[in-house]
């Protein structure tokens, strides 16, 4: 079994093909070339650590793979002598015709990449497509799926004012001054306050642990798109409730949004569909001046397509 840890990861990872690679996970969902259901979660007895376990399978000859990626949160980690992560993720990838497990794969750095790509997925075909402007980003949450999201969407568009705002301000600073440095720029802003962050902008991105609402419905501007990725009390803690009911939201997949999005749905909030469906031209947002928002969850396929990425990509620099 081939051992690739986080360090490799890093080094193989490339924006545009996990784009692709989100891309085609999506479509695969929505086509039902792919079978997974909804995360499970052990609990260790009466402690709050737990163990994620996802599987799923793919079927694609680029991206398809038979896989599990588990997750441990362990929140007591950061008060130990020598601190550890909070959270780690490890992918399992096995052999489709023997079930043999044939590699291991770090889990942590796909989490990021994968989760920020599939939000570009979501902002290109919901959003961009319909050629909408891409003038203003906003990002509220300057941890490790800001910083994700932030390289991604500088990567894949050409937005004129990407604006940063965290609860600790300094966090959002540093992160703006970082960069605008990195990237030889000065579209990198900081906000004092959400409601700055949010107003006029076109595309929104929330990634935090939030519990109370951080995007209010008053601030968001007619036809904006909102990517709602941070998980607080609920997955749709981020958003202000009464936006849903006024707007178009997508979701990943139908199966996940049952088990995890159930309050939405118990307050009658109609999901308008898939994105891969999005991404097949069956379902789209007619009108220009309709809210859009991608409720993502993250899928077991997407860690699929991802550890078969690496794991062809390792293969391809490593066969000598």
């Amino acid at each position: 079994m081939i051992v690739i840890d986080e360090n490799m990861v890093l080094k193989l990872l490339d924006w545009d093909k996990t784009f692709q690679a989100m891309e085609v996970a999506m479509r695969r969902c929505t086509e039902k070339r792919i079978v997974q259901t909804a995360r499970s979660k052990t609990q260790v007895l009466d402690k709050p650590n737990l163990l994620v376990s996802m599987p799923g399978y793919l079927e694609d000859s680029t991206f398809g793979a038979l896989g599990c990626k588990l997750v441990t949160f362990f929140p007591t980690n950061s008060n130990l002598p020598k601190p550890l992560p909070t959270v780690m993720a490890s992918i399992l990838l096995f052999d489709e015709t023997t079930g043999l497990p044939k590699a291991y794969v770090g889990g942590f750095e796909i989490t990021k990449w994968r989760t920020a790509a599939a939000s570009a997925v979501a902002t290109q075909h919901i959003y961009a497509k319909r050629s909408k402007p891409l003038r203003v980003l906003a990002i509220l949450g300057a941890g490790e799926q800001g910083r994700a999201h932030a390289d991604c969407f500088k990567h894949c568009f050409n937005f004129q004012e990407i604006r940063v705002w965290n609860r600790t301000a300094s966090k959002a600073k540093s992160l703006v001054d970082e960069y605008n440095k990195k990237y030889n720029t000065n579209i990198f802003k900081h906000c004092e306050s959400n409601e700055k962050c949010v107003r006029g902008a076109d595309v929104i991105v929330a990634v935090t642990n939030t519990s109370e609402p951080i995007v209010m419905a008053d601030w968001v501007k007619a036809g904006a798109h909102i990517n709602s990725v941070g998980l607080g009390k609920t997955h749709h803690s981020e958003v202000e409730e009464k936006l849903y009911f006024d707007a178009d939201v997508y979701i990943d997949h139908w199966e996940g949004a049952r088990a995890e999005l159930s309050g939405l749905i118990k307050a009658g909030v109609q999901f308008k569909g898939e994105v891969g469906s999005v991404i097949a031209n069956e379902v789209q947002t007619e009108d220009a001046n309709r809210v859009t928002i991608f409720q993502s969850l993250g899928m077991a396929v997407e860690d699929c397509a991802m550890g078969r990425l690496i794991y062809d990509t390792y293969l391809k620099t490593h066969s000598n």
